[in-house]
């Protein structure tokens, strides 16, 4: 058996300038079309056409100019905050995309080197492959205004101040290369070994390929995905999901299980979505997700 990999993964929570790049020319083409749209409105009805204008004007402002406004503060903060450990307790989908980008809100315990905690909040667009990073009990290092608290801007994640890191741990097919150890365990496999997490990973994906093998296939909501700070076959998180299962002619029931998911579908598997199951008819609390 192979060992494990473990690797510190540290995310800042600027966007790539790639990404920037492509949102200025989004942006741009979407103003101009708009100022288009305008004159040729006002041309042919003067009175509609500019009410239209107003309403353009309006609605793209509130959205565009709170993005706007929201980043430059953002960046003053990264230049002249003060830092503090925080961890995330809450994420949250804004129903708002800028270039087919989600933005997502986050809320922050925040503890200062002195003083009280305090919880912040913030929103941020990020690309669809990095909703996995953002996830409920995730530590970081943010900055924040000691005169309003309210918002904070995040320096790195999966890190702390003093050198503690909320390490990722990275295994190739539920095993991989070993190259060092964890500063800190998953909170769902605590106090074990990189050996005995090994250990672990590998019955986990023997039992996921037997119930695939033998289970019945139903529907299942989920109730709460939680990720476990592992990663798997790259960048594909390890999470834990209480569900509620629901076969065919029989009554739902509660259940979880630990799934690997791929990065690319993590917004698939969200609180709230219905996906497809199979589990044990031998035992209905032995479940697997059919497609992750």
């Amino acid at each position: 058996m192979c060992p494990i990999v473990f690797s510190k993964t540290k995310t800042t929570s600027m966007r790539p300038e790639g990404q920037k790049i492509v949102m200025y020319i989004g942006t741009t083409i979407g103003i101009l079309g708009g100022l288009l749209g305008m004159a040729v409105a006002i041309a042919a009805s003067p009175l509609y056409g500019s009410l239209f204008s107003l309403f353009f004007i309006v609605v793209f402002g509130w959205v565009f100019g709170g993005l706007y406004l929201r980043g430059r503060k953002q960046k003053k903060l990264l230049a002249m905050g003060t830092r503090a450990n925080g961890r995330i307790v809450e994420m949250y989908d804004t129903g708002v995309t800028v270039n087919n980008q989600p933005q997502v809100g986050l809320k922050i315990e925040v503890t200062p080197v002195s003083g009280p905690p305090f919880t912040s909040e913030i929103k941020l667009v990020i690309s669809r492959l990095q909703t996995a990073y953002y996830q409920v009990g995730v530590n970081c290092i943010v900055r924040y205004d000691p005169n309003d608290k309210k918002t904070v801007a995040i320096e790195s994640l999966g890190d702390s101040l003093g050198g503690s890191t909320n390490s990722s741990r990275k295994f190739g097919s539920y095993a991989g290369e070993y190259n060092a150890p964890p500063a800190q365990s998953s909170p769902y496999f605590p106090g074990k070994t990189p050996a005995q997490i090994e250990e672990e990973l590998a019955k986990m994906g023997q039992e996921e390929t037997r119930i695939r093998q033998i289970g019945t296939e139903c529907k299942a909501v989920i109730k709460t995905c939680n990720w476990t700070n592992i990663y798997a076959n790259g960048d594909n998180p390890l999470n834990f999901f209480e569900l509620v299962v629901m076969p065919d002619n029989q009554p739902a029931y509660d259940a979880s299980c630990f799934a690997l998911i791929s990065a690319a579908s993590v917004q698939k598997y969200q609180a709230g979505k219905q996906i497809w199951v199979k589990y044990d008819p031998a035992d209905k609390n032995k479940i697997s997700l059919s497609h992750s």
